[in-house]
């Protein structure tokens, strides 16, 4: 499991935000992403869903950082390495400055 900050984030990354719909439509990353929330998450369904082999990090951001470390772990349960936790999660990367998008 990996640990980068908001910054290190792009439009290229691919995002999943591991947040409740209630706090994802309060606010959100303005990058492409997916929402899936951990109670919902299975992931080797959405490796499935999202054709991913292991090549493409996964990029997971809650609100700060304690549910993105749990959807890593379920995913290197599944044999996928290849995940990244957002450190300080959205409220960091408002912190830092990325793109928000705010209701």
């Amino acid at each position: 499991m990996k640990f980068i900050k908001p910054r290190d984030l792009d439009t290229d990354s691919f995002i999943l935000d591991v947040r409740n719909t209630y706090e994802h439509d309060k606010e959100s990353l303005d990058y492409p992403h997916v929402l899936t929330p951990l109670e919902t998450l299975k992931p080797e369904i959405f490796i499935k869903e999202h054709a991913l082999d292991g090549s493409k990090t996964i990029n997971i951001i809650c609100n700060s950082g304690g549910r993105a470390s749990q959807a890593a772990k379920m995913f290197e349960d599944e044999g996928y390495d290849n995940v990244a936790v957002v450190i300080g999660g959205i409220i960091e990367a408002d912190y830092e400055g990325l793109p928000i998008v705010k209701n």
